[in-house]
């Protein structure tokens, strides 16, 4: 027989395997529920009725949930969701597939390519992918989205798995068309989908849902996105130790107690915990408060373990403590509340004055809440001065970076990139400016200033440092004589968006990216740092970030 005959009955044969297949297994519940909430989210984003509001579109996608259940076939899939797509109005179709200077890292409509088979449906997916015009009822056209229409779901009930379902798909969704940080996720988003779907058509007590709320938050990898509901806390945090800690590196140091408290489980302030519950601290800490708070970065988690970390769902937890060459492990007690008030901490180096000179003449400002005339008054003061520190190991709460770049820049200057997610493009960004750059460039820091500041700026940043404060951190460091010092910060710079979903909680993520110039990404990064700080467990409270910001100085 002809070869190429054979190879025709074979590839005939195959097909003929595959539509029978297509047509005869039998769908898990996941993937019904999978594909009807890509197509749902699709809607709503692209087609031009459903995203001007003319639909409510939570009350559709609960009523269709239910009607999945009779459907058992991709074949019969097929024909509900084309059944769906044409249910509402035709779209207006206007279409643009031009990519040019636009960023793509985020655009991801391959999940079309299976109904393929399906020529209806195939096409109306595919118009919509690439339809701009949209509504901007779900979203705004502007470069900051924002979701004033998400109003939550009326009489929502998480012990019905519709509603629960609708809660996963408001959130994917909306990450997948309009989160422009979406592609710097330890995770692919769209592949984890599934596990997501798992997750919340199963829950079935309120800790198991708000579980797999939180499990949905994290996978952001985004510090602004913080969200620790009561039954989840409730859960993890019942009872907390008589004592404050810091970690430093690996280990946490007790840096409080409770004196009475501390003395019945012979804890001393300075006690190094090097293992919970058999476990090394950095272990520890990812397994109990990094599977539970989004952060862009490992630094950032240290925000939250220095307050929760050990907390304990019973009165007790195992520890291994070293004291000099002393090392020893038990369990120490943990409380509900506390009666004793006998309370000493570690002698902690601190500058009490928002700005003073140190170490002969070296100046010394803290951003967290000077005012504008102290920081014109410190400028006026240090101007002569071997060099300055600034603190942003805070968050400021009274200037912008524009009040202290006018002192140490000697022109104005670009200090920042930012990525703004299109309006009527889903899941496109781009780098262009916002329409009140043509009267004022908000990307821009400084001015002309023949008499800057030119001594050396040591910009002291940690962990600490978040959104605000990294924008501000970012103004600073176009200076030309700034060097920064310290840790990674929280990686999380630009505006928030907040998001209400259908169960009436709020959360919020980072809606925009930054960028220094030279086109490094500071979204999950944090802030360049040019010399990181050393702490050790014996040095700890002499602030070696300052004694590192007047050693650089004086060389």
């Amino acid at each position: 027989m002809n070869r190429k005959l054979i190879l025709v009955i074979i590839f005939c044969f195959f097909d003929i395997f595959q539509m029978i297949s297509h047509e005869k297994t039998v769908l898990s519940n996941v993937e019904k529920y999978k594909q009807f909430g890509l197509v749902w989210g699709l809607l709503k984003y692209h087609h031009s009725e459903v995203s001007k509001g003319n639909y409510n579109w939570d009350e559709i996608f609960v009523e269709n949930v239910d009607k999945l259940e009779g459907v058992q076939t991709q074949t019969n899939l097929d024909s509900f969701l084309l059944n769906f797509v044409v249910s509402v109005e035709e779209s207006k179709i206007k279409t643009d597939t031009n990519m040019d200077n636009v960023f793509t890292k985020n655009f991801d409509y391959k999940w079309i390519e299976q109904y393929s088979g399906n020529k209806e449906l195939y096409i109306k997916l595919k118009k919509l992918e690439n339809n701009t015009s949209i509504g901007s009822y779900y979203t705004s056209k502007s470069g900051i989205p924002t979701f004033e229409n998400e109003k939550g779901f009326k009489a929502f009930d998480y012990k019905i798995k519709s509603h629960r379902l609708l809660e996963l798909f408001s959130f994917w969704n909306v990450i997948q068309y309009y989160y422009v940080n979406k592609y710097l996720m330890d995770k692919n988003w769209f592949s984890q989908l599934e596990y997501f779907v798992d997750d919340f058509s199963n829950a079935k007590t309120n800790l198991e849902y708000e579980l797999a709320k939180t499990k949905l938050i994290v996978s952001l990898n985004d510090s602004h996105s913080y969200y620790f509901a009561k039954p989840v806390s409730d859960s993890l945090l019942k009872f907390k130790p008589p004592f404050e800690i810091k970690i430093v590196n690996d280990t946490l140091v007790i840096t409080g107690i409770l004196n009475k408290l501390g003395k019945k489980d012979d804890l001393k302030l300075g006690d190094l915990i090097v293992e919970v519950n058999g476990m090394d601290i950095k272990s520890f800490q990812k397994q109990k408060i990094g599977a539970k708070f989004s952060s862009s970065n490992d630094s950032y988690l240290k925000k939250w373990a220095n307050r929760w970390l050990m907390r304990n769902t019973k009165d007790s937890i195992k520890v291994k403590i070293k004291r000099e060459n002393y090392i020893t492990t038990k369990y120490i007690h943990l409380y509900k509340t506390f009666t004793d008030k006998d309370y000493s901490s570690l002698p902690f180096f601190q500058i009490e004055k928002e700005w003073q000179l140190i170490d002969d003449n070296i100046g010394y400002i803290n951003l967290k809440t000077i005012s504008k005339e102290d920081i014109t008054k410190a400028f006026e003061a240090f101007s002569n001065t071997n060099g300055i520190i600034i603190d942003l190991r805070n968050y400021p709460k009274n200037i912008s970076g524009d009040d202290i770049t006018k002192y140490t820049y000697p022109d104005r200057e670009e200090f920042i990139k930012v990525l703004s997610p299109l309006g009527n493009r889903p899941s496109l960004a781009s780098f262009s400016k916002p329409s009140i750059s043509i009267i004022i460039d908000p990307f821009k820091s400084g001015g002309k200033n023949s008499k800057y500041y030119n001594k050396k700026i040591v910009l002291l940043v940690d962990h600490t440092t978040q959104s605000k404060a990294e924008y501000i951190g970012m103004a600073i460091q176009a200076s030309p004589t700034c060097i920064t010092v310290g840790e990674n910060t929280a990686g999380s710079v630009m505006n928030i968006a907040i998001f209400k979903l259908p169960d009436g909680t709020e959360f919020r993520f980072t809606t925009m990216g930054a960028f220094y110039p030279d086109g490094t990404g500071v979204q999950r990064k944090g802030l360049k740092i040019d010399h990181y700080v050393k702490e050790t467990t014996s040095n700890f409270t002499e602030d070696q970030y300052i004694l590192k910001g007047i050693e650089l100085i004086k060389k």
